[in-house]
């Protein structure tokens, strides 16, 4: 499911009074503030006043500050931390933890109990986190989509995972977060962009890559569809390559993404190989270990990036001007409270959906794997994973049955 399917809630039919509960329900659940709320129900033809809106909260309700005891004891809250450590957020700092905890088991808790209970679980951790970071230089943007950077990151490459990413420069939103069997297929990159430029409606005013053959192709749709503007970053001005360093906003990323969660997927990959149970070179067991964990790893990433949208971005320690602050998808979808506005190009909708007819994805692995995997779970009543340990498991039965016919 691509990214652009998390913009909170665009999607949901305006008419009803049902839809409007929902709408409420949601965006409250996902953390926006009252004042936020009731922008974003703008969006959807829906305008009521901030006393109107706590009554509906009430109604439903929907409590910003329940106390922590009347959900879970602190025992339990330190055994959900110490779950979330042993897996893919042992590397992430308190304030993404509580989102994470608050989201994927729905519960208040105060992010000072999920703090203490990281200085307690993982003080280690806790001590790395804490050291300097380097000084960045300073980054402007007219508003959102005026530029978009992409970029494609290969630390899972060596075992079958590509990931590739595009970040809104003035929200820092995630425009996409994808993972697949390549990130250096020109029409795969393609295909991300043009799913975002039908999901927002438009192109940005410009984009930035590194260098690299795997951009040509959306270096070509934007500039095409550009070209019909007449503003100073028209055609050819609204694509720009330059090294990795100049595309700071993608890069600056990376280093968040991998304490997230791939960091955590690093290591459990390495472990596989350093204990015999995967071989970079053995096409069978590339195609083996995509089958297991590409669904798994996708949904994980489509999880951090919502995370990431709606989390706050917080000052500078440096106070060197940066940018807004604020959550990225407030920041893109409601411009005006930042004294700002949209920088999206129209575009021709039925122009955009003929190129996309001659888009491509890549399969995640090979038919005849496929049908193999498919045969064995029939055969001993396997299902589909839903998690990193049920992969696991299906990657060591399905590898000792491609050893046993070998």
């Amino acid at each position: 499911m691509p990214l652009n399917d998390y913009i909170p809630c665009m999607n949901v039919d305006r008419r009803h009074g049902r839809d409007e509960t929902e709408l409420i329900t949601s965006y409250f659940q996902q953390g926006f503030t009252n004042h936020e709320i009731l922008e974003f129900l703008k969006l959807h033809g829906i305008e009521f006043s901030l006393s109107t809106l706590k009554r509906r909260l009430r109604i439903l309700g929907l409590r910003r500050r329940v106390p922590a005891e009347e959900q879970l004891t602190q025992e339990e809250i330190e055994c959900i931390v110490e779950i979330e450590l042993a897996g893919s957020k042992c590397n992430v700092g308190y304030r993404k933890m509580w989102k994470h905890i608050s989201t994927k088991y729905g519960i208040t808790v105060r992010r000072d109990v999920i703090r203490k209970c990281l200085v307690k679980l993982d003080p280690q951790g806790v001590q790395s986190r804490a050291k300097k970071r380097l000084r960045r230089r300073a980054y402007s943007s007219r508003g959102p989509n005026h530029i978009w950077h992409i970029d494609g990151h290969d630390k899972l490459k060596p075992f079958g995972f590509n990931i590739h990413g595009c970040i809104d420069g003035f929200s820092r939103r995630l425009i996409w977060l994808e993972v697949g069997p390549t990130n250096k297929n020109p029409q795969v990159i393609g295909k991300y962009y043009l799913d975002a430029v039908l999901q927002i409606g438009g192109v940005p005013q410009r984009m930035r890559s590194d260098d690299g053959t795997e951009n040509s192709i959306v270096e070509a749709l934007q500039i095409f569809l550009r070209s019909q503007h007449h503003d100073e970053h028209a055609g050819l001005a609204s694509f720009s390559i330059g090294t990795s360093t100049s595309n700071q906003r993608i890069e600056a990323y990376w280093s968040h993404l991998i304490r997230d969660g791939p960091g955590w997927w690093i290591n459990f990959f390495k472990d596989l190989r350093d204990f015999d149970l995967f071989n970079d070179s053995d096409p069978v067991q590339m195609d083996l270990i995509r089958f297991c964990f590409m669904d798994i790893l996708r949904n994980e990433l489509h999880k951090v990036a919502e995370m990431w949208n709606q989390h706050i971005i917080a000052p500078s320690k440096f106070g060197n001007n940066t940018g807004p602050r604020g959550r990225p998808d407030v920041m893109f979808f409601l411009p005006h409270l930042f004294d700002t506005g949209d920088c999206k190009q129209e575009i021709d909708r039925d122009e955009v959906n003929e190129f996309y007819d001659y888009s491509m994805s890549v399969k995640d692995f090979s038919d005849e794997f496929g049908e193999f995997a498919s045969f064995v779970m029939t055969e001993l009543g396997l299902t589909k994973p839903t998690n990193a340990k049920e992969a696991f498991h299906l990657y060591l039965t399905l590898l000792q049955k491609i050893e046993t016919i070998n």
